[in-house]
């Protein structure tokens, strides 16, 4: 049996143990779903237009941008956890970076192509 390729995101796994956290007042948690839908909408970008159309050094150094925000998250996280950020230094800083990565992707001007068709299995088939 052939193994299925799990994608793992690891700022989708803070938001997501930020968005459970009791203790977080509720606009953080909406700080959350806004990373939530940033992180997703980078990873749609980078299969449907970064890949297809962007030299591999060029998405190279976007990606690595991308990751300098992942591993301020996960500081941030953990100094939160650790109790050496209060509640108010966690949202200013979570929202510099839940900010820095909605604006990550590139937003075209004019209608752009739904690549997604791409990226949805079809039943009974290899792709």
């Amino acid at each position: 049996m052939a193994e299925k390729t799990v994608r793992k995101s690891v700022s989708l796994a803070v938001f997501l143990a930020v968005a459970a956290d009791p203790g977080v007042p509720f606009r953080i948690v909406e700080l959350a779903g806004r990373g939530i839908a940033a992180d997703a909408a980078a990873s749609r970008w980078v299969l449907e237009a970064g890949k297809p159309s962007l030299d591999g050094f060029v998405l190279a150094d976007k990606l690595i941008d991308l990751g300098e925000r992942e591993d301020q998250l996960v500081a941030l996280w953990h100094e939160y956890g650790a109790d050496e950020v209060g509640v108010v230094g966690f949202e200013s800083r979570l929202t510099e970076i839940v900010t820095a990565m909605e604006m990550w992707v590139p937003v075209p001007e004019g209608p752009m192509e739904d690549f997604s068709v791409r990226l949805r299995r079809v039943p009974n088939t290899d792709g």
